[in-house]
């Protein structure tokens, strides 16, 4: 089985100038804890979670609020916390592969792209529902 097989097609994703009240904001929305970043060009530049949020913008995103006249939080762009460069897949790499580099780093989710481009996303979710209904992964 590929990452073809296992993706989500209907893949959110934001973009890295976006603000974190909005990117909240879609989270919330779309019943989702991530989301890969891209870039005006619409290239995958990061990717960017529920810890990114609550740490990346207490860290991180901490340095971008500073010389600001007021400290907002909602200045925060989605490139002040997120975490770069994405690990990704192509539509080709076998389960295998997503199990080991999903295990190995400790992520739910790898955004699949092809030339760049995100086409998908599988998560580990995606993995064990393949299992569940029994079907063959290797």
């Amino acid at each position: 089985m590929r990452a073809r097989d296992l993706m989500s097609d209907e893949v959110f994703t934001v973009r890295e100038d976006d603000t974190v009240e909005d990117l909240v904001r879609m989270l919330v929305d779309e019943h989702i804890n991530g989301a890969p970043v891209v870039s005006r060009d619409g290239s995958l530049v990061g990717i960017v979670t529920q810890q990114d949020i609550f740490f990346g913008s207490l860290t991180r995103g901490a340095a971008s609020l500073q010389g600001t006249e007021d400290g907002v939080r909602n200045r925060l762009r989605v490139r002040d916390i997120m975490t770069a460069p994405a690990v990704s897949v192509n539509e080709e790499t076998g389960v295998d592969a997503i199990c080991h580099l999903m295990f190995k780093l400790r992520i739910h989710r790898l955004p699949v792209t092809r030339g760049g481009q995100v086409t998908g996303i599988v998560s580990s979710l995606d993995v064990c529902g393949a299992i569940a209904r029994g079907e063959d992964l290797i």
